[in-house]
């Protein structure tokens, strides 16, 4: 396979251009428009050119495109890899609010998705495969250390109108964990409170609780110091099951979103768009709430 890369704004394509070396594919080069920096670090550390505009490296033909940009760029980069009929995988985030939402969601079905890596996480879905029954609660944790976040030239991320701040860049990581668990699952939220800080343009952390049908589930999102630290805890008739995910590159995914990005490139789309909506529109509406101080959201 013939992978292009659209963007090196954080970690992510550092990972998957690795994993994706490893199994064989073959990487044709990168472009970014924001990131000069990382973009040329990337292009040294795995010895590909720098392409000058979008159109350019599309015109390499490549099999697949791993689009990494600052968010308000990736509906932009949709339009441009469907309309040079190229599938293309964006790591989150492609929506910081509502309105970046709503601008992706109007984007014509073309061969694309976006994913957070622990939905690819091995030890996550065989959790979820062998639950004894549906969940009567379930309670979701994602801790990722923001210290990179806010200074610099990543600050972009916690930013609001960037990545989304904590609540977003982070909580788009727990919704994922609780797709995993509960397929397309829309969220009531019932009330958010987040902790701010005078180090970060959004929030430390928040405690979200909502619910998925008469299923009640409660997330906290942070972003304190220290190691990542991704798990669930779910209830059922038969007793209570957790799982903390292995901090691990494989444990949290990263292996599983590289296989899963082949796929794409050989015409199996991995995560339907439907979910991905449900994720999103779960993750905007608690950050929503939050920010706004709290409280209770109809449906």
């Amino acid at each position: 396979m013939r992978v292009a890369f659209a963007g090196a704004a954080h970690s992510h394509p550092f990972a998957d251009a690795a994993n994706l070396a490893t199994r064989g594919a073959q990487l044709i080069g990168v472009w970014d428009a924001d990131d000069a920096d990382r973009r040329d670090d990337f292009a040294a550390r795995f010895a590909v050119p720098v392409f000058a505009g979008l159109p350019e490296l599309l015109t390499e033909r490549p099999d697949v495109v791993v689009a990494t940009p600052r968010t308000p760029r990736a509906v932009g980069i949709a339009v441009a890899c469907a309309e040079a009929d190229v599938p293309v995988f964006f790591n989150k985030t492609v929506a910081a609010d509502a309105e970046g939402l709503a601008r992706w969601e109007a984007l014509p079905e073309a061969p694309r998705f976006t994913s957070s890596v622990l939905r690819f996480a091995p030890e996550l879905v065989a959790f979820a495969a062998g639950l004894p029954s549906r969940p009567r609660a379930i309670e979701v944790h994602a801790q990722h250390d923001i210290a990179g976040f806010v200074t610099g030239a990543r600050s972009w991320q916690d930013s609001p109108s960037g990545a989304g701040g904590t609540m977003v860049n982070i909580g788009v990581h727990a919704w994922e964990m609780l797709d995993v668990l509960l397929p397309g699952a829309t969220a009531e939220i019932l009330s958010a409170v987040r902790v701010t800080t005078d180090s970060s343009a959004s929030e430390l952390l928040a405690t979200v609780h909502a619910r998925v049908g008469e299923i009640p589930v409660t997330l906290t999102i942070a972003g304190v110091d220290g190691a990542d630290r991704y798990a669930v805890r779910t209830w059922h008739d038969e007793g209570m099951r957790e799982l903390v995910l292995p901090d691990d590159a494989d444990g949290l995914g990263y292996g599983g979103i590289a296989d899963a990005v082949l796929r794409l490139a050989a015409g199996t789309v991995p995560v339907d768009a439907a979910r991905t909506s449900a994720v999103y529109r779960n993750t905007i509406a608690a950050a929503d709430l939050a920010r706004a101080g709290g409280g209770r959201l109809g449906t």
